[in-house]
């Protein structure tokens, strides 16, 4: 009896060192994670100060008005000043505060129409620029075709018939010549105009894709409880679906835990980039990935966890397909809960003005 008491001992011992050791690996995991969250906060920061600093410069004037308007009140109890001075006083101090929250609303509204203007002009050139793009493939792929026409017309030409004198083939040849160097020199400008087209369409993505993660970096700490956006995690599992088929399936065991470890198990499945349950279809012309539902361990967590189980860990793995192939690791993404999308850029900026807005009339 002693003896299997201290084997059990031993099997406790060794599970929990394993535990630990699990505790370990993830506390790591977690602090790569979190470093590189701390990276990207020190640039998102700046968005944030931008977004704040006129709603603190109005904060002070107001304090200072406060200020001024509490010193004019104790100024009349000290000193028996008259009453109809005071409220003179008092009357025009009112009217400057009014005054300075007319004068804010009306920065914030230009502030506003400056900000969709930039989004139109940002919308406009990025349509402009797909255009051009497109008109100068169009002309460079007309360009190489009368280019290889012209070269098939010399090569014909090299190759003189009798009956032709020496000299009017020359003139033809160094004809054709000057047009093929003609075209060649017009398809190598059209060329160098389609890199600095795709140069500038890459720049206008780029910042576009910035000025995203930057709101998002600033807005962490905001969109919380009833808010019509969120920040979603693409490519993390829905831990709901876990609980519900645990609370029916281990209902007489601690079925919380068990779902904790299931969800977290079948996330390290996704980070796994040695696994690749897709499969690529023709659609419209172009490949999409899909699942491939004759995947191995797809097929067997569809069998022993459900079809609910399934989808929410299908659906994670589509999402991190599209956000992020490469790291497969989930990626913050501004969503809107009741359209189950995510946010354009014109809702979050809108958003955040509503919140400047709500902010001033709490403090009024």
């Amino acid at each position: 009896m002693d003896y299997h008491n201290y084997d059990e001992e031993l099997n406790k011992d060794s599970q929990l060192e394993s535990l630990q050791q699990e505790i370990d690996l993830r506390n790591q995991q977690l602090s790569v994670i979190e470093h590189k969250l701390n990276d990207t906060c020190a640039a998102s920061r700046k968005l944030v100060i931008g977004l704040t600093e006129k709603v603190m410069k109005t904060e002070r004037r107001l304090l200072e008005f406060e200020h001024m308007y509490h010193e004019l009140e104790r100024m009349y109890h000290e000193r028996s000043t008259t009453v109809e001075q005071l409220m003179n006083e008092k009357r025009k101090l009112y009217e400057g505060y009014i005054q300075e929250i007319r004068k804010e609303k009306s920065i914030n509204i230009k502030l506003k129409q400056d900000m969709m203007c930039q989004k139109k002009e940002l919308v406009q050139q990025t349509k402009e620029l797909e255009e051009c793009k497109a008109q100068n493939d169009l002309e460079r792929r007309s360009l190489t075709d009368r280019m290889e026409k012209l070269m098939q017309l010399k090569g014909k030409l090299q190759n003189p018939c009798p009956a032709e004198s020496d000299s009017k083939l020359k003139a033809q040849i160094i004809a054709l010549s000057d047009q093929l160097k003609e075209k060649t020199e017009e398809l190598q400008d059209c060329e160098s105009l389609n890199r600095v087209l795709i140069v500038k369409e890459m720049s206008f993505r780029q910042e576009l894709q910035d000025a995203r993660k930057e709101l998002i970096s600033g807005l962490q700490g905001m969109l919380q409880g009833r808010s019509k956006l969120v920040i979603r995690r693409m490519g993390e599992i829905d831990k709901k679906a876990f609980d519900h088929m645990c609370s029916e399936k281990f209902s007489n065991e601690d079925w919380q835990g068990v779902s904790a470890q299931l969800c977290s198990l079948w996330q390290e499945h996704l980070r796994d980039p040695n696994w690749h349950p897709f499969k690529n279809i023709e659609d419209g012309g172009n490949q999409r990935a899909i699942i491939d539902d004759d995947d191995e361990k797809l097929k067997e967590l569809r069998h022993e966890h459900g079809e609910v189980v399934y989808k929410a860990v299908t659906n994670a793995l589509l999402e991190l397909n599209e956000y992020n192939p490469s790291g497969r690791y989930t990626v913050p993404e501004i969503w809107k809960v009741k359209e189950g999308r995510r946010a354009t850029l014109q809702e979050i900026v809108q958003y955040i003005i509503k919140q400047l807005k709500t902010h001033k009339r709490k403090r009024s």
